[in-house]
């Protein structure tokens, strides 16, 4: 199974595992087309439960309603993309030992929620990791580890780091929405996670060593309203995205700011 590592807080290696795999410029494989459903886990064990409180689940169920539309606009540069947000999976209960799991067991996790919902290949789960509950392969520590990456499983996935609790819309403190619209993103770009097609958000995200992210910002309609390296931006916005390059500027790190801070084609 594949696993892609895509969003740092600070410089760290792709994919999290030795080199680099080159970076593709243009697909070649299929983009995502179908439906992205959030997962409701809850981890048990010694030390636990831990979990992601139903109001942030709501929070963020009604972030990716807003997002999806432009996200798949961005992806379109790329290829045929078509990102929709179903109902959310049932809630399931997971044990994990000493607090920790593996990607492994995450994409085990994957596949039955899949088999389970009976979700077809045109169907990807995004999955929330609370505080105190830690991924061993994507390790978030004080804001400067993995915050997430995308995978394949039965299905494609996307893995999240959360930073905290209280959600909002706006995400003023910086939790969550950057983090789960970069992996979005790049799983609908990137659906097979296997280096074939461009990771699309690098670029313009903190993986770039010494640049600070791009995030796009749009009003309660979804209308563009500019895009800014400065968090929060000088302007009142109700949502964000982390911004995608532009398909000339894609393998570029750090892509420039004609290539990150655009409106939605």
């Amino acid at each position: 199974m594949n696993r892609r590592v895509c969003v740092t807080r600070r410089w760290k290696r792709a994919r999290g595992l030795g080199a680099p795999p080159p970076k593709a410029t243009l697909p070649a494989s299929p983009l995502f087309q179908g439906t992205v459903h959030l997962a409701d886990l809850e981890f048990t064990g010694a030390g636990g439960p831990w979990a992601v409180t139903p109001a942030d689940l709501a929070i963020v169920q009604s972030y990716l309603v807003q997002a999806a539309p432009p996200i798949a606009a961005y992806a379109r540069q790329y290829g045929g993309a078509t990102v929709a947000v179903g109902s959310p999976l049932p809630h399931r209960t997971v044990p994990v030992t000493n607090g920790s799991y593996t990607d492994a067991l995450l994409q085990q996790w994957i596949d039955a929620m899949a088999q389970a919902a009976s979700l077809g290949p045109n169907a990807a789960i995004l999955v929330l990791n609370p505080p105190g509950v830690v991924n061993q392969d994507a390790k978030e520590s004080g804001g400067v580890g993995v915050l997430g990456y995308h995978g394949k499983a039965s299905i494609p996935y996307s893995f999240v780091n959360l930073l905290g609790t209280g959600l909002s819309m706006s995400d003023p403190q910086d939790l969550f929405a950057e983090a789960v619209s970069h992996e979005i993103a790049e799983m609908t770009v990137d659906p097979q996670a296997d280096s074939s097609n461009p990771e699309v958000c690098d670029g313009c995200g903190t993986n770039c060593q010494g640049q600070s992210a791009f995030r796009s910002y749009f009003d309660a309609q979804a209308r563009f309203l500019g895009s800014s390296t400065s968090f929060p931006p000088s302007f009142a916005y109700s949502f964000l995205l982390s911004a995608v390059a532009k398909p000339a500027v894609a393998a570029e790190c750090p892509a420039p700011a004609s290539g990150c801070a655009y409106a939605p084609p």
